[in-house]
């Protein structure tokens, strides 16, 4: 006889493989955006997505997670391609193009909001900032086998949408390491060997932006800013190589979102008495471990000695 699935199976088990799976991916392609200096362009993506999840609502009258992706992936390409024309064609500063349009974007998603049906469907801006994480139950019948066909074909859509770009992001550098390599730190070696750096960050940038959008509907906007930028910049505090750099994010990431996860749904309840937003704890975790680990590095360095 097959016992009832536990509660952890039915409540915890698909949100938190979910935000494990997202911390690790985004920490690990964060980590090629810090070290080229464009770490700001995971916050434009994440804020530019919501005028496409309003448009993709609008015209398919669904929140089907095909539409909605597609929607979010088009906001997040515009905007990027947006950044990249006010940089080379208007010349105005990468940091200031990113802030006009994540903002301008954002703004108008704000509007269209407002001014559709979207918000009658729980496309609201709590959703945007927060996500909706601890709405990822995994309805297992009872007496039904975790593992059997039919449990399987109940998970979550957004968590075999993270698992998919987790598998794609880890492929990606797993095969592309030494392209990578030689892309962030040789480019007159690249173009000399007739490779396209430009191109080579150009697939990069996608694929971040696919796990942006992936992870939006569950993470939401705040954890996923969080989760590209604290953990390759506490990384990059602790090691000197790019290959233990980048692996150390990932891991750090996925330790944020084990932590964070962990706390908010076991932690909350015996300190104040009940849970707290999980995604909202996740950010706090990366944010602590990026404080921690810049608290240890400054304790570490040598006190200069007083000169005559």
């Amino acid at each position: 006889m097959i016992p009832p699935p536990s509660d952890f199976l039915v409540l915890d088990a698909a949100p938190l493989a979910a935000v494990v799976l997202a911390a690790f991916t985004l920490a690990l392609l964060g980590s090629f955006l810090v070290l080229q200096r464009q770490a700001m362009i995971g916050d434009a993506m994440a804020h530019s997505v919501l005028p496409g999840l309003v448009i993709a609502f609008v015209i398919t009258g669904s929140r089907a997670p095909a539409p909605m992706f597609m929607g979010a992936l088009g906001a997040a390409l515009f905007a990027s391609l947006a950044i990249a024309a006010l940089t080379r064609y208007a010349r105005v500063e990468p940091t200031a193009a990113i802030g006009v349009v994540f903002t301008t974007l954002f703004a108008l998603g704000v509007l269209l909001v407002e001014t559709t049906g979207a918000r009658n469907v729980d496309l609201d801006l709590d959703c945007v900032l927060s996500g909706q994480l601890e709405l990822l139950f995994w309805p297992i019948e009872r007496g039904a086998s975790p593992w059997s066909g039919e449990s399987l074909d109940r998970l979550p859509q957004p968590l075999l949408t993270l698992a998919t770009m987790w598998a794609m992001s880890v492929g990606a550098v797993l095969f592309g390491w030494r392209l990578l390599r030689a892309t962030l730190f040789d480019r007159p070696f690249t173009q000399a060997r007739g490779l396209r750096p430009g191109l080579v960050r150009g697939a990069l940038l996608l694929l971040t932006t696919s796990t942006v959008v992936a992870s939006f509907e569950a993470l939401g906007s705040i954890l996923v800013i969080a989760l590209l930028t604290c953990p390759p910049a506490a990384a990059r505090l602790l090691t000197r190589t790019l290959g233990a750099y980048v692996a150390l994010s990932a891991v750090l990431g996925a330790s944020a979102g084990l932590l964070g996860y962990a706390f908010a749904t076991r932690g909350a309840p015996i300190l104040i008495g009940g849970t707290i937003d999980a995604s909202g704890s996740v950010a706090a975790a990366a944010g602590l471990i990026l404080a921690a680990t810049a608290m240890v590095t400054v304790l570490r360095r040598p006190v200069a000695s007083p000169t005559g």
